[in-house]
């Protein structure tokens, strides 16, 4: 007896030993599944935290027409609609830019697709999957997804003659084209009259494109100018910029702690922003639209065509 009970008492602490052992495991399969959500989660909140440039593809000035993107993905478009650059098709997009009086836009399957005045071909887009798109005088140039550069429409100034290499970014502006390479580097190609189409040596974030100027953000948030400095658009503040936007007369910037700085032609107080954070700035001809921190849109300059009255 004394025999079986000793049996028996091992076979229950032996049972005992597994289920506790099961425990442990399953305390541990927790325990790690615990840890690697924390780290998703703490790299998800880095990332968000991160100092990167906000999409600032969500609004675009033009000539005299305004697009933005709505939080469903659909782009409505304000002012002028002479050519039909402010009737936006159906469907979903991730980016818009308005050039002088058409507009083009990335659908969210990478599809870009154009409307508007199509004078010089600059509404017949591409077929591919596209990462952006950017709208100029009258041709566009979109980045692929492998990250080629392709333009279309108006090269009188050769601005639509993409070189060859891989970019990150492109900007196309009334004549000529920047864009930043996988290097960080910028380079840019067409009317080059007013120097504004050579760039500076550094490594760039982000490009912009305006008139007769160009604008971009370098890697330690600092922004440099190059090309015509008329009305001193060319001549930007000191301090950390995130959002860059050349427009005809000038240019604004959104620094890092979300306020908007403008510099160049005053007219109609073109450079003299509200207060508040942004998120997103955009100069067109003779006008300028921003996006609020709370995702509003606001504008001001230039309403002849209504291009400064955005929709609620």
């Amino acid at each position: 007896m004394k025999g079986n009970a000793l049996l028996t008492g091992a076979f229950i602490l032996a049972r005992r030993w597994r289920r506790a052992a099961a425990t442990c495991r399953r305390a541990a399969a927790v325990r790690l599944t615990l840890l690697l959500l924390a780290g998703v989660i703490a790299g998800l909140i880095a990332a968000a935290c991160a100092d990167e440039p906000p999409p600032a593809n969500t609004i675009s000035a033009g000539k005299a027409h305004t697009c933005g993107i709505r939080n469903d993905g659909r782009v409505e478009c304000w002012g002028s609609n002479e050519y039909g650059q402010s009737r936006a098709p159906n469907g979903e997009f991730r980016s818009v830019s308005a050039g002088f009086s058409h507009t083009c836009g990335v659908r969210t399957d990478g599809r870009v697709e154009c409307w508007g005045n199509d004078r010089h071909g600059q509404t017949r887009a591409p077929d591919g999957e596209f990462r952006a798109v950017s709208a100029g005088g009258f041709h566009n140039c979109g980045v692929s997804a492998d990250g080629r550069v392709y333009c279309w429409g108006d090269n009188r100034y050769r601005q639509a003659l993409a070189p060859v290499g891989k970019f990150q970014a492109v900007s196309a502006g009334n004549r000529h084209t920047c864009g930043v390479l996988l290097d960080g580097s910028v380079y840019c190609w067409g009317d080059n009259l007013y120097k504004q189409a050579r760039a500076p040596g550094g490594k760039f974030l982000a490009v912009s494109a305006g008139d007769r100027h160009t604008c971009g953000v370098l890697t330690d948030r600092s922004v440099d100018c190059w090309g015509s400095s008329e009305y001193g658009k060319t001549l930007g503040p000191g301090g950390a910029f995130r959002v860059v936007s050349g427009g005809s007369n000038r240019t604004c910037w959104v620094r890092t702690d979300g306020i908007v700085e403008c510099w160049g032609s005053n007219g109609q107080d073109l450079s003299r922003p509200p207060g508040g954070e942004f998120l997103a700035v955009s100069s067109g001809s003779n006008h300028t639209c921003w996006v609020r921190t709370g995702g509003m849109v606001e504008c001001w300059g230039s309403d002849g065509q209504g291009q400064s009255r955005a929709p609620v």
